[in-house]
């Protein structure tokens, strides 16, 4: 891993990777997911913030029409949208899931993630495998942000 990829997010804005701010509307939402060039679940950074297309999908979620807005975005968002919308669907709609799955699993690319601190890019199939796996559900079972 380059020195660049194991930095702290804390400095990473200028590099592509922006900061949660609450989406304020739907568009907002399916703009961010459309868009986000990261796949971030659970606290990032220094801070330990949620990032912002988790608070995307967490909106989508929330919605009457989250289903068909998260299979659209199977196939018209960015590779960390796409990966965002599968786990949502995971979530909410398994036969939608069922289906982006068959779709998605031939996706071969690279894909920016943060965990923790730490940035890294990884194989947009090994983060299908991890979202089969169950891997990811926990995050969006928990309230965020956390109460103390």
């Amino acid at each position: 891993m380059s020195y660049e990829h194991a930095t702290s997010l804390r400095g990473a804005s200028n590099r592509g990777v922006v900061f949660p701010c609450a989406a304020a509307t739907a568009a907002d939402a399916d703009s961010v997911l459309r868009k986000t060039g990261i796949f971030a679940l659970g606290g990032i950074g220094a801070a330990g913030t949620m990032s912002e297309g988790e608070q995307a999908l967490r909106e989508i979620l929330r919605s009457s029409d989250g289903s068909g807005r998260l299979e659209e975005f199977t196939s018209d968002a960015s590779p960390a949208g796409q990966l965002y919308a599968l786990l949502g669907l995971r979530i909410r709609d398994r036969a939608a899931y069922a289906r982006a799955l068959d779709k998605l699993r031939k996706t071969d690319v690279k894909v920016r993630t943060a965990r923790g601190c730490m940035l890294q890019e990884q194989s947009f199939r090994d983060l299908v495998k991890e979202i089969e796996g169950g891997d990811y559900d926990s995050f969006l079972s928990r309230e965020w942000p956390p109460r103390m």
